[in-house]
């Protein structure tokens, strides 16, 4: 067990530090912001838990199974493995969202709620108060216990509130399962992953990525492939609509605002003068009022539109290094990945992904020629399987196969 004097060194400022050694300056502000969020929302918060609370003690009266695995409420994201899990083991949910909570009620599955020990847990971190702290682990280690799961399986383990699921688990000896939730550079640093037993990855670049990478913490990687369903669709009606992918480059600093403020100035001039329809996807780390401020001209998606619906009804995708991007093009779509921010990162085009440009000028001749086009089908290319595998059958019954190994 950590000295109690470390938790919250292990617990907030090691992530802290590995971000700002990749030069994301801003992260700590950001993580501030997160904790101080919580707490003042607890209230509201805390009253879903006591319903969520209630529902998962009545379901474990008619439902005494002892296949018990917590998954990490983030991973609602990935129908398929969670149907998957729904038919051989018993899932159940455990975070710090409350969309999951309501969308368990509609399905066989529990949501255990832990917003009372992440009270703690966060008000020990801003309060410096290591007793805290320590109760906080001591609450989740019962939770944990009491629960006995077969295997717990993380979305990330880099947040406040994961590494302590995470330190608990490691405490009592229940394998942890990351499945990889978004795109690695091989110029950065791992910054998620080093805390799990296992690391379910996209493909062989990325298997090799953690085994190279310097970390001392033991663990075992194993390629699942994209967890996401793809469908290749059929190229239909071509609209000529440009989606804008969108970052929080401002995690890095916040000079990178102004930077997006004229890059999405001058393509939407582009976009204009080729008579292409811009839209912006923001990402949910984005402030959607700042953009709508700094960007009057520019149009977003509508709210609460899916990932999926934006890939189905738009043609062109462009963004700097987003996993949407990647998405995009194993969804069979026209994706350009626009290398002009001063941060290092892969070169998709070299990794068989999509086509990359460095300058907006580029861009432009390009979209100059898609332009011509009825459709965009022959500058279509698959995306190489070295980097991303496409699950076989399906990406919830690969993951079913990886764990019934482990356990």
């Amino acid at each position: 067990m950590i000295p109690k004097e470390e938790l919250r060194w292990y617990l907030f400022e090691e992530t802290i530090k590995m971000y700002s050694k990749n030069g994301r300056t801003n992260y700590e502000k950001h993580r501030y912001k997160d904790l101080n969020r919580f707490l003042s929302d607890y209230y509201i918060i805390k009253s879903v838990g006591i319903a969520s609370k209630a529902c998962y003690k009545i379901s474990k009266v008619f439902n005494k199974q002892e296949n018990d695995i917590l998954v990490h409420d983030l991973l609602c994201r990935y129908p398929n493995i969670i149907h998957q899990l729904e038919l051989n083991y018993n899932p159940i949910f455990f975070g710090i969202n409350i969309k999951p909570f309501f969308k368990s009620l509609r399905r066989k599955i529990n949501y255990y709620p832990l917003y009372n020990v992440y009270h703690d847990l966060y008000r020990g971190v801003l309060d410096y108060d290591y007793d805290q702290l320590m109760d906080s682990f001591q609450n989740l280690e019962s939770i944990v216990k009491k629960i006995n799961p077969k295997l717990i399986i993380l979305n990330h383990d880099f947040t406040t509130d994961v590494k302590l699921m995470a330190l608990v688990a490691s405490e009592l000896g229940v394998p942890t399962v990351e499945i990889q939730h978004g795109m690695y550079s091989g110029k950065d640093r791992v910054l998620s992953g080093n805390y799990v037993d296992y690391v379910f990855v996209w493909g062989k670049y990325f298997q090799d990525f953690y085994l190279n990478s310097k970390t001392n913490r033991k663990r075992q990687i194993r390629i699942l492939g994209y967890p996401y369903s793809v469908q290749k669709e059929k190229y239909g009606v071509y609209n000529k609509r440009v989606v804008y992918l969108g970052q929080p480059m401002e995690l890095y600093d916040d000079s990178y605002l102004e930077r997006k403020k004229e890059i999405m100035e001058e393509l939407s001039g582009i976009c204009d003068g080729l008579g292409f329809e811009l839209v912006y996807r923001k990402h949910p780390s984005e402030d959607l009022d700042w953009l709508r401020v700094n960007l009057p001209g520019v149009n977003f998606t509508t709210e609460g539109e899916t990932l999926e619906e934006t890939i189905k009804n738009n043609d062109i995708f462009i963004s700097f290094n987003s996993t949407a991007l990647i998405e995009s093009a194993l969804n069979s779509k026209m994706s350009v990945q626009l290398i002009n921010y001063d941060i290092p990162t892969d070169d998709f085009e070299k990794l068989g992904i999509c086509r990359s440009f460095t300058s907006l000028k580029e861009l432009k001749e390009f979209l100059k020629e898609l332009k011509t086009l009825d459709d965009v089908k022959r500058y279509y290319s698959p995306v190489d399987p070295h980097y991303i595998e496409i699950p076989s059958p399906s990406p919830g019954e690969k993951f079913i196969e990886l764990i019934k190994e482990i356990l």
